[in-house]
């Protein structure tokens, strides 16, 4: 039914914005930083927000990885963390800021705790003391296996780290060589346990699936040991080449050969899938399995909700005051306004994010009075096996329409944009 895979929200989002002329609008020229501080300045709105922390190093590089990341061998991190430190202060300035508190932090990157445990601390108190979090505050932090030694899991639990994301991608020993990752199977399994056992909060690794030379063997593998570790949740994503990375240049130039169908990926993703339902793990979001009960993500969860994020660190992006905010490096930082329409088509993206399809809440969502033309589109996924009726008047995805779940969202939203348009133009 579709050529071409939307393989993650980012690619949701961007083929949505285009179909509103959204990425058209954003284009047309950025704002003076002083009308950031302007809005900054007044109070903030009511809802759910959190803090999104970039630490934009590593000391090995993954061969797919093409994040805003550098090697970070001989890099004073100590500067780093003092810029990020600078950062916080700066914004906790703002009434915006410091008026209520933040319910969720993440740190991404890059390999975040390639910084000491203190400096992580430090970062921590600094968001406690300067901005203020809430009591239960998600705090979350990425991770190699290499770079969380015990004592860094013990100093990082005492600071309110309740979440940990652990990079480990597979447990194939020619797919972690291909993927330059760390260390054999065996000793990457050893450390998993070392972690889970000195960390009592939600404790989570990402797999990738659909990697060149991948056997259905290897994808089984990996859905058993998920199973049968101590994991609360995984999040598992298909191989995304980028032109920049190392593996994506070996691929150019015939040195790695990658002849990916979407049937062997489709295949692969639910041979995974299927495995990790069998195992007692539920859906959370389209790339996201999770025990029960065991993990909110509330981070996502705000940013899919619109909710107010404040970027911190050279390289991160968020959203303040109707402004979008990127940082570019320390000193640089770029800001456009929020487009109002995409802006809710982005709220109703994110929560079809998770899978359920209630055709009333997204339809008020758009502010749009009748749900048919959703429905319409809902029952041609369910005749295609993508989407199955539930008995309160929703839909819910198959394994099948996981795998396509962002071409999905994205063509029955956008099935409603002149609808919509006319509504907020009548």
């Amino acid at each position: 039914m579709f050529n071409v895979r939307y393989r993650s929200h980012h690619d949701a989002e961007h083929r949505l914005a285009e179909a509103l002329g959204a990425e058209a609008n954003s284009r047309r020229g950025g704002v003076s930083w002083n009308d950031v501080e302007d809005a900054l300045s007044g109070d903030p709105p009511s809802g759910r927000r959190c803090i999104y922390i970039h630490v934009p190093y590593c000391d090995t590089i993954c061969s797919f990885c093409n994040l805003n990341r550098h090697d970070g061998t001989g890099v004073d991190l100590e500067s780093y963390t003092q810029y990020l430190l600078a950062e916080i202060s700066y914004y906790a300035e703002f009434p915006y800021v410091n008026g209520r508190q933040f319910d969720a932090v993440y740190f991404g990157g890059g390999t975040p705790t390639i910084l000491s445990g203190n400096q992580l601390a430090r970062i921590i108190q600094a968001l406690r003391s300067e901005v203020g979090l809430s009591d239960d505050c998600e705090i979350t932090i990425e991770s190699t296996l290499h770079n969380l030694p015990a004592k860094k899991v013990v100093v990082l639990e005492a600071n309110g780290v309740n979440r940990l994301s652990l990079g480990v991608q597979t447990f194939s020993p020619a797919g972690r060589m291909l993927l330059n990752r760390t260390w054999g199977p065996d000793r990457a399994i050893e450390r998993l346990a070392q972690i889970r056992g000195g960390f009592s909060g939600v404790f989570g690794i990402d797999i990738i699936y659909s990697y060149p030379g991948q056997t259905l063997a290897e994808v089984a593998g990996d859905a058993s040991y998920c199973r049968t570790l101590p994991v609360d949740g995984v999040s598992f994503y298909s191989l995304m080449v980028h032109d920049e990375s190392t593996l994506g240049r070996r691929i150019a130039t015939g040195e790695q050969v990658f002849n990916r169908t979407i049937e062997q990926d489709l295949t692969r993703h639910n041979r995974f899938y299927r495995s990790m339902r069998a195992g007692g793990y539920e859906l959370l979001e389209l790339s996201k399995l999770v025990l029960p009960g065991r993990d909110e993500y509330r981070y996502i969860r705000i940013r899919y909700d619109n909710g107010d994020v404040l970027p911190i660190g050279a390289g991160a992006g968020g959203k303040l005051g109707g402004f979008r905010i990127y940082s570019m490096a320390p000193g640089r930082k770029m800001a456009s306004p929020v487009d109002a329409v995409y802006a809710t088509y982005h709220k109703a993206l994110g929560h079809l994010q998770f899978g359920r399809y209630a055709p009333a809440e997204i339809a008020g969502t758009l502010g749009l009075d009748d749900d048919s033309v959703l429905r319409e589109q809902m029952e041609r996924f369910v005749a295609h096996g993508f989407l199955q009726p539930t008995n309160d008047h929703t839909y819910e995805l198959t394994a099948d329409g996981v795998f396509w779940g962002n071409n999905i969202a994205v063509e029955v939203l956008t099935s409603t944009i002149n609808l919509d348009l006319e509504v907020r133009h009548a």
